[in-house]
């Protein structure tokens, strides 16, 4: 019974795999925030050019998040769905902390 628990504990996903790709992705958009502060672009410009920043280490996030996912039971486009909202969600946060930044220099 305890080598079962053992084997299952063992078995499930480790939540950590998602963290480098997290920091990762996280420090990329606070890089690109930098520079794009420091050329002082237009908040709206900034919106759409976050869209496209950081693409190697969005994708990284996202497969990480999907793998997590689905080895928790979760479908794939389901968690596809997810890693994708989550990916937007930290562009989201971005762009709002840029705006912020630019409106109260």
């Amino acid at each position: 019974m305890i080598t079962l628990v053992i084997a299952f504990a063992l078995a499930a996903p480790n939540p950590g795999a998602i963290d480098a790709p997290r920091h990762a992705f996280a420090a990329c958009l606070k890089a690109f925030e930098g520079n794009q502060l420091n050329a002082k672009v237009d908040p709206v410009a900034y919106e759409a050019a976050v869209k496209a920043a950081c693409a190697t280490e969005a994708e990284a996030l996202s497969q990480a998040l999907v793998k997590y996912d689905v080895a928790m039971g979760t479908k794939r486009a389901t968690a596809i769905s997810n890693a994708e909202r989550d990916v937007d969600d930290y562009r989201l946060t971005s762009v709002e902390r840029y705006r912020d930044i630019m409106a109260n220099p």
